[in-house]
């Protein structure tokens, strides 16, 4: 079955403010076959707005889509099955300059026949139809953030570009940031930081009209435009905002978002030091609230470690008894015990990341679960460096299982090179866990475990530092 070809091609003037910013396109020229194919009068569109004709003849010809394609140097070549028609087109778009107006061409090439040829087939099944990519879904996949579903930062720019109008004032930009999200992700994996992104995108797309255009910036930022929109109203907008938050939370992470906003009431103002404006404020209370976030995160680390592991508030005070007694007798300084007592409390953060079967196992590791118990140390070093009290000890957290004769993990550092406070922590701790029931053996007595450190000096731990333990716990009477 013959099918006789019916292309048609569409030209459009863009048109731009005095700024020189983007507006929208005028339709200036339409081709002869046009009316014989799509039945539509030429008069009705010709000299109208793109964005006009797109209000009125949303479902024909697949204008609406190619309308939210269209931005200057626009190119895109794709093929679609226009029902109206009946017929398959290949839509291209592209750029033509000319007498220093900028023109955007919009050709549909009648590909039905090629289709059917291809497949064999007399009419367009259903599934054909599947298979092919359509405009509609180019444009969504260009437009649309994966991760949340919001719009991109390439539908923004276009669309600030558009909106930026007298009559959409006031315009008010909102920026958004979560707090915390690489702590989250170093600590939970990068699976929960992204549930988390989901969630506030939720919560966003719950707080604004939907003549507000939100859209997902670089990593976890947010940004949303909000046409005829007061500063005061931005403002009642952002504490809803925080309102959904803390009743939003997920059930192990408090959803902690720092927002900042800013409005353009004069046309002649520049939208950029509006954005500018807004991102600023947004920073500025980022300062406080990312610190808050970052303590309840924290906070709720060493609460979960105490319930999966043996890392409860008696180890720490225990480890900070037995390092503290060998620091005074070395002589450290006030900076290095500062260091020793965060290290006791934090060291073992990073196994927050290791799996609660692997911890809490009766008998031994294997060599994967093993491999997977000494990620701990790089986990928890990542979620020190993001949290400031924590940040003077990142590396010491990283280091506090090298043992003296190299064969540690992560395997950095050797004998002297491993810092002191590390080599300290390393008798206290592995002392403690000695004389403490584990899963995996029955506690020793505290001579056994003295033994044990003077088994391991020169192997395990400082010979030096080793001895000094050992003589300062044989005439110690409480520590035991």
């Amino acid at each position: 079955m013959e099918y006789p070809a019916a292309d048609f091609y569409l030209k459009f003037k863009a048109i731009y403010n005095k700024e020189g910013n983007f507006i929208d396109y005028v339709l200036v020229y339409i081709s002869d076959m046009f009316y014989e194919i799509a039945k539509i009068e030429p008069k009705q569109l010709l000299g109208k707005k793109f964005s006009e004709i797109v209000v009125d003849n949303a479902d024909k010809l697949y204008f609406k889509e190619i309308y939210l394609s269209m931005v200057p140097n626009a190119k895109l070549k794709c093929d679609i099955y226009i029902d109206e028609l009946e017929r398959w087109y290949l839509i291209n778009i592209f750029t033509d300059k000319g007498n220093d107006e900028d023109y955007v061409m919009v050709h549909y090439t009648d590909v039905t026949d090629i289709k059917l040829n291809i497949r064999k087939q007399e009419i367009v099944s259903d599934d054909i139809q599947n298979e092919i990519i359509t405009l509609k879904d180019k444009v969504r996949l260009y437009y649309r953030d994966k991760m949340t579903g919001l719009y991109n930062k390439n539908y923004f720019e276009e669309e600030l570009s558009r909106l930026d109008s007298k009559r959409q004032l006031p315009i008010s930009v909102i920026m958004g940031d979560i707090n915390g999200l690489k702590l989250i992700n170093d600590a939970f994996g990068h699976d929960i930081g992204d549930v988390v992104l989901r969630k506030t995108a939720e919560i966003m797309t719950g707080s604004f009209r939907d003549e507000d255009l939100i859209s997902r910036g670089d990593g976890d930022e947010f940004i949303i435009l909000l046409p005829k929109t007061s500063e005061e109203t931005v403002e009642n907008i952002i504490e809803r905002i925080k309102k959904k938050c803390e009743s939003n939370h997920l059930d192990y992470i408090k959803i902690s978002i720092s927002l900042g906003a800013a409005t353009k009431t004069d046309e002649n103002e520049d939208i950029r030091k509006i954005l500018k404006k807004a991102e600023d404020r947004m920073y500025l209370k980022k300062i406080k609230e990312s610190k808050e976030a970052k303590l309840s995160v924290i906070k709720f680390l060493k609460s979960r470690l105490e319930k999966i592991t043996y890392e409860t508030m008696s180890h720490y005070e225990r480890l900070k008894d037995l390092t503290m007694m060998m620091a005074d007798a070395l002589d450290l300084s006030d900076a290095e015990k500062g260091e020793l007592s965060l290290l006791c409390e934090f060291h073992d953060i990073g196994k927050i990341g290791v799996s609660k079967d692997i911890l809490q196992k009766e008998g031994t590791l294997d060599y994967e679960e093993w491999e997977n118990v000494k990620r701990h140390s790089e986990i928890g070093y990542y979620i020190a460096k993001e949290f400031k009290d924590t940040s003077p000890i990142d590396e010491l957290i990283l280091v506090h299982h090298e043992r003296w004769d190299g064969k540690g993990y992560p395997g950095l550092f050797k004998q002297d090179e491993i810092p002191v406070v590390a080599r300290i922590f390393a008798i206290a701790d592995a002392y403690d866990v000695m004389i403490n029931d584990r899963p995996y053996r029955n506690r020793m007595s505290k001579y056994e475990a003295l033994n044990e450190i003077k088994e391991q000096s020169g192997k395990q731990f400082d010979p030096h530092i080793s001895a000094l333990f050992i003589r300062l716990m044989e005439k110690e009477e409480i520590i035991v």
